[in-house]
């Protein structure tokens, strides 16, 4: 925009002219012409148009990888080998570093060892179980029972023989000798009977009692082959455990093992996943109701780029930080791996937004009385418009009534002017640099000598100034 002055040589004639006063028409003539260029006040104005407006609020913060792990095995004792080291780029399971295996690999050979002995327990033990009911067993009982029934019959025999001899022998008809005899054979034959029986009964009970024993044996050999193929299990995830894996692809940041050497620290590798970043920024109350997780916002790095990368909240603490502050995180990604750990950047919230609206600088704007006016150059003249205000974001501010588009709106000066003030635009830097000293009453000061001839310029336009 240009912008039109009372030049500096124009100062010069106002003086000379307060020197010649009186002596003569022409002089007088030429005091009018001073005074009549004086009666315009110079100023610089813009164009209006429909513009965008934002009001924003800016956080510092620090940027951070979107995941950073320490990489760890579980496995102490001498570190076998290392194939990275700090800076280097690393894939999803590639292999950071090995452990000496050559003690678990022993082990695990003495459990296999172990595991073949408890295979051939399980196979004795499964052989007798099946012996319980095999044809052994069958001939032993088939043979108790019919030894059993043939006592029986024995005792049947002899029991009758007895009863009848019995009679005769109390009628006379048979001896006492015969008698014994006879009661002998009897009791022999009781007692035979009564063996038999008992030899039947614990045949009977062999089987059950020989197909527990078998199986406690079967099932002791198996708790054992168990616990040995755990002690292989375990041996097995030592060894995959001995080789140690990134978890994430990104970037390695700390290396702290040496091959050849016993592992002494907790955090033998540290890794970070960049390709997206965070920055945790902490916002007052002010605008807290005005963010939400989703939202998109605007975020300056300057050691990277004088461009603004976009960014997503991703948290929104709702509770105040100690400081009375909340705690609020931002996503961005970063394919190009530019944006480093640690990195100072800038975020700004916008809290609120208005477009196709009309955008003037904030002290374009007067307010006086509760009255917030511009003045708008028109033919030539200041007039005095009465304006309802928007967003103000400290710079600019919106313009929600009373301006319309192509209106030339009075950005300095203004403070001088009164409705209805003649203005004109300046022309450049100077010419408004000669103005502005010129309204502040310098040029009375360049004449300390001589009084200041009355005129509508600087006097009157301090008398303006609000």
């Amino acid at each position: 925009m240009k912008r039109k002055i009372i030049p500096s040589i124009l100062i010069s004639a106002i003086l000379a002219a307060s020197v010649l006063s009186g002596c003569g028409k022409s002089a007088d003539a030429g005091a009018g012409s001073a005074q009549e260029q004086q009666a315009i006040t110079y100023v610089q104005v813009m164009n209006t148009s429909n513009e965008t407006i934002k009001s924003e609020y800016l956080y510092n913060g620090t940027i951070q990888p979107i995941t950073e792990l320490v990489v760890s095995g579980t496995i102490q004792g001498k570190v076998a080998s290392v194939n990275y080291d700090v800076g280097d780029y690393v894939k999803a399971g590639d292999v950071l570093y090995t452990m000496d295996t050559s003690d678990i690999v022993n082990s695990k050979r003495v459990a296999e060892a172990s595991l073949a002995s408890a295979e051939a327990s399980i196979k004795t033990a499964q052989t007798n179980l099946e012996l319980v009911n095999g044809a052994s067993m069958q001939t032993q009982i088939e043979s108790a029972k019919a030894s059993l029934s043939n006592a029986e019959i024995a005792y049947n025999t002899a029991k009758t023989n007895y009863d009848n001899n019995k009679i005769l022998f109390e009628s006379g008809i048979i001896s006492q000798t015969e008698m014994d005899n006879i009661s002998d054979a009897y009791s022999r034959a009781e007692v035979a009977y009564n063996q038999a029986k008992e030899s039947y009964d614990l045949v009977m009970k062999m089987p059950d009692e020989n197909r527990r024993k078998a199986e406690d044996a079967l099932n002791s050999a198996k708790a054992a082959r168990e616990s040995v193929v755990a002690q292989i299990n375990s041996y097995n995830k030592s060894l995959n455990d001995a080789v140690v894996t990134s978890p994430i692809a990104g970037f390695v940041t700390a290396c702290n093992v040496k091959a050849g050497t016993v592992l002494a620290t907790n955090e033998p590798f540290k890794v970070v996943d960049t390709s997206k970043v965070t920055i945790n920024v902490s916002v007052s109350e002010d605008i807290i109701n005005s963010i939400a997780v989703g939202d998109s916002v605007s975020v300056n790095v300057p050691s990277v780029s004088n461009l603004a990368k976009l960014g997503t909240i991703s948290t929104v603490n709702p509770a105040a930080n100690a400081g009375g502050t909340y705690d609020v995180k931002i996503e961005m990604d970063n394919a190009d791996a530019k944006l480093k750990s640690g990195v100072f950047g800038e975020v700004n919230f916008v809290k609120d937004r208005s477009d196709k609206t009309i955008v003037i600088p904030v002290n374009a704007v007067i307010t006086k009385g509760g009255e917030k006016y511009v003045f708008v150059m028109k033919d030539g003249k200041a007039v005095k418009t009465t304006v309802q205000t928007g967003i103000d974001n400290g710079t600019n501010i919106e313009i929600k009534s009373g301006l319309t588009e192509n209106m030339d709106v009075v950005v300095k000066g203004q403070t001088y002017l009164e409705d209805g003030d003649s203005i004109a635009v300046a022309e450049n830097t100077y010419d408004a640099e000669s103005n502005e000293a010129l309204l502040n009453g310098e040029s009375q000061n360049a004449s300390s000598s001589e009084p200041a001839p009355e005129s509508s310029g600087a006097s009157s336009s301090g008398e303006k100034e609000e």
